[in-house]
């Protein structure tokens, strides 16, 4: 006799793509190269709106429940090991706290945002990866920043970024990322720019 089935997911598997934004990030799943260029095209217009301070746009391709973080690089001899702390951050947002952030930009008591602050991201190659929730993906990129400020005002960072994205509305929306930094100790310039 078959008795009824466990409700419950498979042990690890998110039942909600927005149970991604908390906890451990996800490790990679399967590869899913069919889905490179789409994704890139998303994180291509992503950065687009960023550099070009569309941020309401921008704020409208988060998830509510999108969460931001930049972990703690680790200086460390055994190449081995990792490089960046599992649990410790140098920064973490959740999509109000950027609203916030960004808010102030366009505001005419934001004096310290005057002049403006130029960036321009770099995006390297794109790569798709199964989430542990239905609809969700982990891309994985690099990435380069340069950020412009006045004449002596340059700030130029490698990292490495980690997204999970899940469909909403026939379409991809950023649900979490994670940014390793390439550097052993980051300025408070390189953790004022949005990667």
């Amino acid at each position: 006799m078959i008795g009824p089935q466990d409700p419950r997911p498979p042990e690890g598997h998110a039942t909600r793509p927005e149970g991604l934004a908390d906890g451990p990030f996800p490790d990679r799943g399967a590869r899913l190269p069919g889905l490179d260029v789409e994704i890139t095209a998303v994180l291509t217009e992503e950065a687009a709106a960023l550099d070009e301070g569309e941020y309401r746009l921008w704020l409208d391709m988060l998830d509510p429940a999108f969460r931001y973080e930049i972990p703690v690089p680790l200086l460390r001899e055994d190449p081995v090991l990792p490089r960046h702390s599992r649990y410790a951050v140098l920064f973490e947002a959740t999509k109000r706290v950027l609203e916030l952030k960004l808010g102030r930009a366009g505001l005419l008591q934001a004096w310290s945002d005057r002049p403006a602050t130029t960036t321009r991201h770099f995006l390297g190659p794109v790569r798709v990866f199964d989430a542990p929730a239905p609809g969700a993906v982990r891309a994985d990129a690099s990435l380069l920043v340069t950020s412009n400020r006045g004449v002596e005002h340059t700030v130029l960072i490698s990292a490495a970024r980690q997204d999970l994205l899940h469909e909403r509305q026939g379409g991809w929306v950023l649900l979490r990322r994670r940014v390793l930094l390439d550097v052993e100790v980051a300025t408070h310039e390189q953790l004022s720019i949005i990667f």
